[in-house]
């Protein structure tokens, strides 16, 4: 107490022009605490955690044989996490057209004994844009859409998740899928932009509307914990190779040049280490 009183005296004894500046530097040290001394006063209902990925769908032509691969990377390391490829003949198969998209991926966790209603989630990442989709596991309903946050066209816009509802005692994943443009393949690729992220606010019936610290989790984590929600596997499941084989009295496929490039060849990290970032 005596301290603090030392303290209120000193400050009163300096300019007015000290005491702005004092001012301004408290407020700027402590505002940034009083979430966490919320959540650490009344933890919050529900928690998130986030991790970002690359996903590229595409194939190598080599002489004969073409290789048709999907790759899941860890975006920020650029770690390869998971590649599944099938080698075939040149000109025998049809497959989807090359296509590669950045992912950001949510896990939610309702950590109360009771349900979370009409659960809402903004947020903000230069990685989102007007051709961001959503999905999510089968045990939530959601829906997501960009909504503008001002008039400038350049200002980052505000994706905002609606859930309808989360049970108790349950976690969630919801990814949101951008397919990779020239704009965006120049933030990652060659001006190896800073991958941020904010949700400036997230209300649900059970509680009013609030800023939300997010944690940074292990991208091998999110993607265990999407195939235990998809298929009760612990393991997460290969992805299905689509593909159509031609019958053999059918001609040869006559492979045309398509104007998708590759992505930059992930690198191979430890299995213990890929997820890390």
């Amino acid at each position: 107490m005596n301290l603090l009183k030392g303290w209120w005296r000193w400050f009163w004894r300096q300019s007015w022009l000290n005491k702005v500046i004092i001012i301004g530097v408290l407020t700027a040290v402590v505002l940034p605490l009083v979430p966490l001394a919320m959540a650490w006063l009344k933890p919050p209902l529900v928690r998130v955690g986030v991790a970002f990925y690359t996903y590229e769908r595409a194939f190598l032509l080599e002489g004969d044989t073409k290789t048709y691969f999907y790759e899941n990377r860890n975006l920020v390391s650029d770690c390869s996490l998971r590649r599944i490829q099938q080698t075939l003949p040149k000109g025998r198969a049809k497959t989807p057209d090359p296509k590669s998209w950045v992912l950001s991926k949510f896990l939610l966790e309702n950590v109360s004994n009771q349900s979370i209603t009409n659960l809402r989630v903004g947020v903000r990442s230069p990685l989102l844009q007007s051709t961001t989709t959503l999905f999510t596991t089968p045990n939530v309903e959601a829906t997501g859409k960009l909504e503008a946050t001002s008039n400038d066209a350049d200002a980052r816009h505000t994706y905002v998740i609606s859930i309808t509802a989360i049970a108790p005692m349950t976690s969630a994943v919801l990814s949101l899928k951008t397919p990779i443009d020239e704009n965006l393949r120049q933030f990652v690729y060659v001006d190896h932009g800073r991958v941020t992220l904010q949700v400036p606010f997230l209300s649900a019936d059970q509680f009013g509307t609030f800023p939300l610290k997010i944690s940074h989790l292990n991208a091998m984590k999110i993607l265990n914990r999407e195939t235990v929600l998809r298929t009760g596997d612990e393991a997460f499941a290969d992805e299905k190779i689509e593909l159509t084989m031609l019958r053999s009295d059918e001609p040869d496929l006559k492979e045309e040049e398509v104007s998708y490039r590759l992505l930059p060849k992930a690198r191979v990290c430890p299995e213990a280490m890929a997820g890390d970032w």
